[in-house]
């Protein structure tokens, strides 16, 4: 489905920003949206993901793509990564070849492995602190140059600002539960992701391919074909106290 916003300028202005903040109608749009912005900005073969800190738990709260989600799930799920290291030190890290990185050797394996060749991660700094993580992945290497990475330098502080905003402007309560939703979904997912690994003997991301793959050729949303899965297995539907999300 295309994007319902057209940006009329660079989608580096803070204008543009501003126009896509009053263009959505919830934070989880306006941020799925910024992360097509993003992307259009990027290099080709770019991706980008949003990832904050909820309940003490970082999560990716919008994506540009699939693999995007998949790519971050490997540093949540192994507990290291550019995106961890940004989120606590506030510190910018660039990886111009995944397959000849020393650092976050768990995660460079697994990312490589799943077509990823570059990166980079930005921090989102906001008036009172860090907001969350730009995750900026690319299927070539060294696709992240210095004017690149200049360009995504000023973007991401007026994309900072932008997100700041937008968790300002939204009720709390709602906030909270929109989040605390999309932590839900994941958590269903990555249980789906568990069975299918344990049937076929695979890989995380080889079982996440398999069950993308399914939902696409069912024409279902991902969340709702491993809902099924799971229920089918376990004998317990989503949404039970047993797969709700930390909070």
């Amino acid at each position: 489905m295309s994007s319902p916003f057209v940006a009329t300028s660079d989608p580096l202005w803070p204008d543009t920003l501003l126009s896509l903040l009053l263009s959505t109608d919830t934070v989880e749009g306006f941020l799925h949206e910024l992360t097509l912005l993003t992307v259009a900005a990027l290099p080709e073969g770019g991706m980008c993901g949003v990832t904050v800190s909820y309940d003490s738990h970082a999560m990716t709260i919008a994506s540009s793509d699939e693999l995007t989600t998949a790519v971050d799930r490997i540093q949540y799920r192994t507990g290291e990564g550019p995106c961890l290291d940004t989120m606590s030190t506030a510190v910018a890290h660039h990886i111009p070849d995944l397959s000849a990185e020393p650092r976050w050797r768990a995660f460079c394996t697994e990312a490589f492995a799943s077509g990823v060749r570059s990166c980079l991660s930005l921090p989102l700094l906001g008036p009172v602190g860090t907001v969350g993580c730009y995750n900026l992945y690319n299927t070539h290497v060294s696709a992240f140059d210095d004017d690149a990475r200049s360009r995504m330098g000023v973007f991401t502080g007026n994309a900072a600002g932008a997100v700041a905003l937008a968790l300002r402007m939204a009720d709390q309560s709602k906030l909270n539960e929109d989040l605390h939703a999309t932590l839900a979904s994941r958590s269903v997912i990555d249980q789906a992701i568990g069975i299918v690994m344990a049937q076929q003997r695979c890989p995380a991301l080889e079982a996440f391919a398999l069950l993308s793959r399914a939902s696409q050729n069912r024409n279902i949303k991902l969340h709702d074909l491993a809902a099924e899965i799971v229920t089918t297995v376990g004998g317990q539907t989503p949404g039970s106290s047993a797969f709700e999300p930390p909070g």
